[in-house]
């Protein structure tokens, strides 16, 4: 289930109303409520653009793996062409 397509109206409703579970499926229901709680928080929701540090990270994560290829793309041409 994604929870973050959820609309708000819809977050708040799961916020608000604690869900009741059997004991069985504690550990399930208690991360479910977590999840809920965080999204309430952050407004994390179908109509909202949430933004992250991880998002950051890993698009400048990417950019250092891109520039490496292309260092090690050229190191291997300047080679070629000496050789």
């Amino acid at each position: 289930m994604w929870l973050v397509n959820y609309f708000k109206k819809d977050i708040e409703c799961l916020f608000f109303n604690k869900i009741m579970f059997y004991s069985a499926h504690k550990e399930h229901a208690l991360q479910f409520q977590k999840f809920i709680n965080v999204c309430f928080e952050k407004e994390i929701n179908s109509r909202h653009y949430w933004k992250s540090n991880w998002r950051d990270l890993e698009r400048i994560e990417f950019l250092k793996e891109e520039r490496h290829k292309e260092r090690m793309n050229q190191k291997i041409a300047e080679a070629a062409h000496r050789a």
